[in-house]
């Protein structure tokens, strides 16, 4: 079932590991195949490691259709940005480093030190601080799924959404290449924002 997509979801992990944007068995990649089905990373696997055939095909509810391992405990919270979010196919939750960074400090990332954040993610939000594989990571998200594509979870790591898996890890990579572009710009002084005009500008595209 789903032999293609779990292929590409394969590939996106290993992709996810060899950029730094995962270790080990952290964080959780999913895609919605159809309005029944979610294909989901098993728990417990390495991102760098695992295969297609271990990934888990799930209902809307979370209990598995296919696969023998068990599907990650943040299920609930990739089901309700695609419960509320008709146009998003695939969701991507790591811990990277300098964005996880920027969560630990409990700030998100500013719209107008890159112009990548602007054209690519169109901003960052920061959750408050949930348990980790509780409902209440989804309630911590919830609030911002209307008008962004990628969240900081304060202590936690990050979320990023979109239209397909490639999107989905787009925005994560480009989020995290943002984060430690300003962190190491912080180290030789403090980084110049854009003007509000030039913001303007932006906007106007």
């Amino acid at each position: 079932m789903y032999e293609m997509e779990k292929k590409q979801l394969e590939e996106i992990c290993h992709l996810l590991y060899q950029r730094n944007l995962v270790s080990a068995s952290d964080g959780n990649v999913s895609v919605r195949v159809n309005d029944e089905h979610i294909l989901l990373t098993p728990s417990g696997r390495n991102k760098g490691m695992v295969r297609a055939e271990e990934m888990i095909v799930c209902d809307l509810e979370g209990n598995v259709v296919e696969g023998k391992g068990k599907a990650s405990k943040e299920y609930p919270m990739h089901r309700i940005i695609y419960r509320n979010r008709p146009d998003v196919r695939a969701v991507v939750h790591t811990h990277p480093v300098f964005s996880t960074a920027f969560a630990l400090a409990g700030k998100t990332l500013p719209d107008d030190y890159l112009i990548e954040m602007r054209m690519m993610l169109g901003g960052v939000a920061l959750t408050d601080y949930a348990t980790p594989g509780t409902l209440e990571m989804a309630d911590a998200v919830a609030p911002f799924l209307a008008d962004y594509n990628a969240v900081l979870l304060k202590n936690h790591g990050a979320v990023t959404w979109g239209k397909s898996l490639e999107d989905a890890f787009d925005k994560m990579e480009v989020m995290e290449s943002i984060a430690k572009t300003i962190i190491m710009s912080k180290v030789i002084g403090e980084p110049e924002r854009i003007s509000p005009e030039n913001m303007a500008k932006m906007k106007k595209k």
